[in-house]
């Protein structure tokens, strides 16, 4: 059994949801908070130094840009990404979702997605994922779109853990309402 098999297989609740999304061009136009500081931190670490006539400048002059980079990061920070477009989650898993979109995506496309699951306390979760199955077209109430298969590639393990514990709590919820339906 292949690797994606096995994750199809993997635990999945349905979550009728929102998401926000941004079509990348590549993998690497994906940062998350952290990693795009220690980067920009870098730059300014191999940038050359100006013209300065002592030790103690030159280290006076990389802590004002450090610091000017700082700011502007948490200035960032503070306005959360800015997400261009919406799609209707279907389920989820651990390893992935399913989502509708008006837009057709080629197999391969990298999104970087925002997501909150219902019940968490608004908690945005940033995910860098891929686009690896095309389903069906499907009519509903907005007309035609695209079923998607979306495969996480990049995701905190903490969210990684509230999305399972979130579909756990779904199934003993579903296994409740059974319960007392009989």
């Amino acid at each position: 059994m292949s690797s994606n098999d096995e994750r199809r297989k993997g635990l999945r609740a349905n979550l009728p949801t929102q998401m926000l999304f941004n079509v990348l061009e590549s993998v690497n136009d994906y940062f998350r908070g952290q990693d795009s500081t220690v980067k920009r931190l870098a730059a300014l670490d191999s940038e050359p130094t100006p013209q300065l006539t002592s030790a103690s400048q030159i280290l006076l002059s990389r802590i004002d840009r450090k610091l000017s980079l700082i700011l502007s990061i948490l200035a960032e920070t503070n306005a959360r990404k800015i997400y261009m477009n919406q799609a209707l989650v279907q389920d989820i898993s651990e390893f992935g979702l399913s989502f509708g979109h008006h837009t057709e995506f080629p197999i391969g496309t990298f999104l970087e997605i925002g997501l909150v699951l219902p019940y968490t306390e608004g908690r945005l979760m940033d995910i860098l994922g891929r686009v690896v199955r095309i389903l069906q077209p499907a009519e509903d109430s907005t007309g035609d779109r695209h079923i998607y298969g979306f495969e996480f590639t990049d995701i905190l393990s903490s969210d990684q853990n509230e999305i399972v514990q979130w579909i756990f709590t779904k199934q003993r919820e579903e296994i409740r309402r059974r319960r007392d339906r009989t």
